[in-house]
C-alpha cells in the first residue's frame, strides 16, 4: 500500500512538472498580446489652414510608408474637411493646386508645387499661400527655410518662423513669377552673396553674384534671372572645392569665371571673375607673395585696386569691367565689392590654385 502512495504521488509530481514546462506556443501568443495592447503612437502632422484671417493648425493622420512632410502638403493643397469648413476653417490655397515633390537639403525644405499655386489672386493671398506652406513646413523638423517652386522653377524662399516678405512678384520666362528677395536669400545660403545684400533690388551685386552662379552651374551667363536659373537655383547645392585642406586658399576657374574662396574645405564664398583672354592665366598651384591696396600696373598704366599677386606679375584685383567671359591680359579681374573681400580673405602665403 505504501509503495503504491509513492508511485501515485510520483506521478502527480511528473503530471505537474510537465504542465508548468513552457513551451513555444504560449510565449507566441503572449508576445502577440503583448503586441496588441503596446500598439505604436500613430503619427501626425499639422497642416495650417486659415481661420479669421489667421493661420490655425488641425492634425491629420499620417498613412504607413509615407513621409511626414509629403502627407502634409499634399493634405494642405487638398484643403479642408466638410466639417472644418463648418467650423469655419478656410484656405488660400486655390482649387486645382498640386504637389510635384518635397524634400529636405541641409537646412532647407524644397517643394515644388503645380503652377495653378500662383493662380488668380491679389497679393495677400498670394502671401496667405506661402505663410500656409511656411508654417506647415515649419514643424517638421530643424529646418530654418524653404525653397518654393511652379514646376520645377523657384519662386521665392521662405523664412520659417518668421513674418514672411510682401508678395512683390516679378515676371520671368513664360510668365513663370518670382521673388527678387527669394532668389537673393537663396543664393546667399548657396555661398554667392551677402545676406545684408538680400534687398530687394535687382542691383549690380546681384547681377555679379547670379554671373557667378550661372558660371557654376554653366548655364548661360546673362546675370539675369532667366528661366534656367530659376531651374537651377532650386535644386542646387553649394560648390564643392577641387581639394579639403586646412587652411585658407582660393581656387580659381578660368572656364568657369570663378573663383571659389575656401576655408578649411568648405566654400565660404564664390565670385565672379574675368581671366586671361586666350588662356594667358598660367594654370598651376601658387602661392600669394605680395598684397598691395592700390598698385600700379607698369605696362598697361592703370591702377589695381585691392592687388593679390601670385605669380609673376599676376594678381586679383578690382576692375570696373569683369565681363562673363575671359578678357584681361593674365590677371584675375573681380567686381567691386568682391575684390576688397578676397583681398581681406587671403595672407602673403595663402594657396592658390587655378584651373
Amino acid at each position: 500500500m505504501r509503495v503504491s502512495l509513492v508511485v501515485l504521488v510520483l506521478a502527480l509530481a511528473g503530471l505537474l512538472a510537465a504542465d508548468l514546462e513552457p513551451s513555444a506556443a504560449p510565449r507566441k501568443a503572449a508576445a502577440a498580446a503583448l503586441q496588441a495592447v503596446i500598439k505604436p503612437e500613430p503619427r501626425t502632422v499639422e497642416v495650417a489652414f486659415v481661420r479669421n484671417g489667421r493661420i490655425v493648425r488641425v492634425g491629420r493622420l499620417v498613412p504607413k510608408d509615407v513621409p511626414d512632410e509629403v502627407h502634409a502638403l499634399r493634405e494642405l493643397v487638398q484643403g479642408p474637411t466638410r466639417l472644418e469648413r463648418r467650423q469655419g476653417i478656410r484656405t488660400a490655397i486655390p482649387d486645382g493646386a498640386r504637389l510635384r515633390s518635397v524634400r529636405r537639403d541641409g537646412e532647407l525644405w524644397l517643394a515644388s508645387f503645380s503652377r495653378s499655386l500662383l493662380g488668380p489672386g491679389a497679393p495677400a493671398t498670394t502671401e496667405t499661400r506661402l505663410a500656409q506652406i511656411a508654417a506647415t513646413l515649419a514643424p517638421l523638423g530643424p529646418e530654418k527655410y524653404a525653397a518654393v517652386a511652379t514646376e520645377g522653377r523657384l519662386v521665392t524662399t521662405l523664412r520659417l518662423g518668421l513674418r514672411q516678405d510682401d508678395w512683390r512678384a516679378e515676371m520671368g520666362e513664360n510668365d513663370y513669377r518670382f521673388v527678387v528677395r527669394g532668389i537673393q536669400l537663396r543664393l546667399s545660403l548657396l555661398g554667392y552673396l551677402d545676406r545684408a545684400d538680400v534687398t530687394g533690388s535687382l542691383d549690380y551685386v546681384t547681377e555679379q553674384a547670379l554671373l557667378a552662379f550661372q558660371g557654376w552651374e554653366d548655364l548661360d551667363r546673362t546675370g539675369s534671372v532667366t528661366g534656367q536659373t530659376q531651374v537651377a537655383l532650386f535644386g542646387a547645392s553649394r560648390p564643392e572645392p577641387a581639394a579639403r585642406r586646412p587652411g585658407k586658399r582660393i581656387e580659381i576657374y578660368r572656364d568657369r569665371g570663378v573663383l571659389l574662396m575656401v576655408d578649411t574645405g568648405e566654400v565660404v564664398r564664390a565670385v565672379h571673375t574675368s581671366t586671361g583672354a586666350g588662356g594667358v592665366t598660367p594654370v598651376g598651384s601658387f602661392r600669394v607673395y605680395v598684397k598691395s591696396l592700390l598698385s600700379w600696373s607698369v605696362p598697361f598704366k592703370v591702377w589695381m585696386p585691392y592687388a593679390a599677386y601670385f605669380t609673376g606679375g599676376i594678381a586679383t584685383h578690382q576692375s570696373p569691367d569683369v565681363p562673363s567671359y575671359p578678357a584681361s591680359h593674365g590677371c584675375v579681374r573681380l567686381p567691386e565689392g568682391d575684390a576688397e573681400r578676397v583681398y581681406r580673405f587671403v595672407a602673403v602665403g595663402t594657396p592658390v590654385s587655378v584651373r
